[in-house]
């Protein structure tokens, strides 16, 4: 694949280096590093601000001490010390046994639970958890159907549970899943009750969710395939241009990349892409969450972001962060992409 020029901060691909490459995208900005050290960032997710999207909020775990709260432009605006947090997720404008608001869910291994928090004009306070029925809660991602608002806790066991939110401060199991081996990322796709989830060595399923039980899985693509995904399947997200239209996004950790599938149908792959290091801010390696966005978040991001967390942050220190992508450099390569495959 070929583009004619290399188009600044947004994309590179093969025409700017030597020999096939992955394609290239730049961050526009990165967070201020968690302050604990070595493997400790975890996952991102992205609170719209309806209001002023300009100023909507990047929550971000810290795996060894708890949740941040960041701007845009990567500035912590809050810490909250709640515990080894590893995956966030939120969900806005939803009703829960007559609460009505935007809600954050985290897998808190410090004692096992979900812990739950409420964002409010962009800011975050944790308002009550409930146990996790299996040790060591690890992925998480939430959900709504029915009515219902769900989180999803997936295990190293292979097993996930979802469960029904009680309100802010409580939940109760509603369905149980299982896989063979380690799971962590998932995303659920509200428009349609469909949950993606990422078997780490194996690659990533797809399960219809109704609120009361899942479907038989199916796996979309997997480990050291065609795709060129290489172990472990970390992070999930999902970018939506319509109700059912958009992209899957997926964290290959073994390469440093992220791959791309259609969100309709059966998940066709349409390419992978890397963050790359550029003249101010370092690429993105061995990422764990990863989270996207298409609402409009001002002018420099007017069609969403693409949020990935970074392993190493070198050359900064040990301490890592997450890089935020202008998403027009993501559809700049998958048009690419699109074109070559018509020509071929």
């Amino acid at each position: 694949m070929r583009i004619a020029a290399c188009l600044p901060f947004v994309v590179f691909a093969a025409a700017c280096a030597s020999g096939p490459q992955t394609p290239l995208v730049f961050a526009l900005h990165e967070t201020a590093p968690v302050k604990s050290s070595d493997d400790a960032a975890d996952d991102p997710a992205i609170w719209v601000n309806a209001d002023d999207p300009s100023a909507s909020r990047i929550l971000g775990t810290d795996k060894r001490a708890g949740l941040y709260v960041y701007d845009l432009a990567g500035a912590v605006q809050q810490f909250l010390p709640a515990g080894e947090l590893n995956n966030v997720d939120l969900r806005q404008n939803v009703m829960i046994d007559g609460w009505a608001g935007d809600i954050a869910a985290a897998s808190n291994r410090t004692d096992n639970s979900v812990t739950l928090f409420v964002i409010e004009n962009g800011a975050v306070a944790e308002t009550g958890s409930f146990p996790s029925l299996l040790d060591e809660p690890y992925g998480l991602c939430m959900g709504a159907w029915g009515g219902d608002v769900f989180a999803f806790v997936a295990y190293k066991t292979g097993d996930l549970i979802a469960y029904r939110l009680a309100g802010p401060g409580g939940g109760e199991e509603a369905a149980r899943l299982k896989l063979e081996s380690q799971l962590e990322g998932c995303v659920y796709d509200d428009d349609v009750g469909v949950l993606y989830i990422g078997e780490e060595n194996r690659g990533i399923w797809k399960s219809g969710f109704d609120g009361a039980a899942f479907t038989a899985p199916a796996l979309i693509d997997e480990v050291a395939g065609a795709s060129g995904v290489k172990a472990d399947v970390e992070g999930l997200a999902l970018y939506k241009t319509g109700t059912r239209t958009g992209y899957l996004l997926a964290s290959s950790q073994g390469n440093n990349s992220y791959a791309v599938y259609r969100r309709e149908g059966g998940n066709a792959f349409v390419t992978r892409f890397s963050v790359g290091a550029g003249e101010a801010i370092d690429g993105s390696e061995e990422t764990d969450g990863i989270e996207a966005v298409s609402a409009s978040l001002g002018e420099e991001f007017p069609v969403g972001v693409f949020i990935a967390q970074d392993g190493f942050n070198a050359p900064k220190g040990s301490a890592q962060n997450f890089k935020i992508v202008d998403w027009r450099g993501i559809e700049a390569v998958i048009q690419a992409a699109q074109t070559q495959s018509a020509a071929d």
